[in-house]
């Protein structure tokens, strides 16, 4: 009886873990671009505009 209880306390540590784990990677802000230039545009058609 003690095996079993024992067992099913790492099982249930385990599972929570794991739960929180998958939790917190949710939270994560989506990578951003790094630039503020819209996506398409071409660098070289902005650098030497005008």
């Amino acid at each position: 009886m003690l095996i079993k209880m024992t067992a099913l306390a790492i099982a249930y540590v385990a599972v929570c873990a794991l739960l929180l784990t998958i939790a917190y990677e949710l939270q994560r802000p989506v990578a951003t671009a790094k630039t503020d230039r819209p996506p398409g545009s071409s660098f070289l058609v902005e650098r030497f505009a005008g």
